[in-house]
């Protein structure tokens, strides 16, 4: 349902992703792994940015913390299509304040940057193309065009269809 709920956020229809995903923490809540509940908690939360709601996205968020494993391990042994380390939340987290247009998300995203391992080359892709939102929204124009052709690059040597689309839409913005 989480999964599905993303189809749907990034098809013009984020209200009924965050219905979708809403529904999912509801059944989920007591009867799946912490890694799995934190990622439906920031799913969440991302889908309430996307919504407007940025006091209970950080609640979510929030939620999504707390939750989250301290094992670092990469894949939920739950769930193995699960990939979600407290690296992995931390970008995500930066991904979600920076659709919010939160200021200090350009400075941790910046740090995230630095501190990922360099051959997750699709993640790279999705940090890159939150700081040129972030930098938009800070109307720094030039630094958003250079992050959009770094995230470019790496989509396109990743064959990403989602990141060369949102690339494709923040270019749009400038």
């Amino acid at each position: 349902m989480g999964e599905q709920a993303y189809v749907l956020a990034y098809s013009e229809k984020p209200e009924v992703a965050l219905q979708l995903v809403q529904e999912a923490v509801r059944h989920a809540e007591g009867k799946v792994s912490p890694r799995l509940m934190a990622w439906l908690y920031a799913a969440e939360a991302e889908f309430l940015v996307l919504n407007g709601d940025l006091a209970a996205c950080h609640e979510r968020l929030g939620q999504a913390e707390r939750v989250m494993p301290a094992d670092d391990l990469l894949r939920d042994p739950d769930m193995p299509s699960i990939f979600l380390t407290s690296a992995h939340l931390t970008r995500w987290r930066e991904h979600t304040l920076a659709l919010a247009g939160d200021d200090q998300a350009v400075t941790d995203l910046y740090g995230v940057l630095e501190a990922m391992d360099p051959t997750f080359t699709r993640a790279e892709a999705g940090v890159r193309s939150n700081l040129a939102h972030a930098h938009l929204v800070r109307k720094e124009y030039a630094e958003a065009m250079s992050q959009l052709q770094k995230a470019r690059l790496l989509a396109n040597r990743t064959g990403s269809v989602r990141h060369r689309r949102r690339i494709d839409q923040l270019n749009g913005l400038l």
